[in-house]
């Protein structure tokens, strides 16, 4: 981002993305506060950021699990959560494929299939809906699932992400986040334009002028 900046491309034409799946030291830090000279320029580069994180679930059974899950990684690895680390996306995610497994295993018992045909099985998980730890969870006709996503924008005066909107993959819908609202760069109102006013790379005749001289003769 800082060589966004550098470039003049923090000013609103342009509106970058991060994916950062969850927090965590495995993705590396996504924060502009290292605490050097850069950081001033980060943190105004960052304006022009916009981040996408899987929605973390909130509902008192995933909450539930999560403790469970914090319990067992203190008792049975040594591992402690630090305060306010969220629990894994993928550990719940996890837990329902085996749910899952599970369904498409009964579904094969019960019509006489065999256990020992993967591909059958794997069919078996394709095109479900299910109630389970992370929330509703649907797998489409392709074996993928339909994953929710957060929005998060960088509050100016804060210069902390807040959640901003939701993406809904069931639904396709894009939800906003009631009393939020996304801070465009270059205190715009709303997104950049696809193209650029002079084009990705300033080369847009509209911004060369016309080619024409003028001349002004002196007798």
């Amino acid at each position: 981002m800082l060589s966004a900046l550098a470039l003049g491309m923090t000013r609103g034409e342009f509106t970058f993305l991060d994916v950062e799946i969850f927090q965590s030291s495995y993705w590396g830090d996504h924060y502009w506060e290292l605490g050097d000279e850069d950081d001033f320029k980060a943190r105004k580069s960052y304006e022009a950021l916009l981040r996408v994180s899987l929605l973390q679930p909130t509902s008192p059974t995933y909450q539930y699990f999560a403790e469970k899950v914090r319990f067992l990684a203190k008792r049975d690895y040594n591992y402690t959560f630090v305060e306010d680390e969220e629990v894994n996306f993928f550990i719940g995610a996890f837990f329902d494929g085996v749910y899952l497994l599970g369904m498409a295993l009964n579904d094969t018992l019960n019509e006489g299939g065999d256990i020992h045909d993967g591909t059958a099985i794997t069919r078996k998980m394709w095109g479900r809906d299910f109630e389970g730890i992370t929330g509703h969870v649907r797998i489409d006709d392709n074996g993928d699932r339909d994953a929710d996503y957060s929005i998060l924008d960088l509050d100016p005066i804060t210069g902390r992400f807040e959640v901003v909107a939701h993406y809904y993959g069931i639904t396709r819908e894009y939800s906003p986040v009631k009393g939020k609202k996304i801070h465009w760069p270059g205190g715009r109102e709303g997104p950049p334009p696809d193209v650029p006013k002079c084009g990705f790379l300033g080369t847009s005749p509209a911004c060369q002028g016309n080619g024409a001289v003028t001349y002004i003769l002196c007798k």
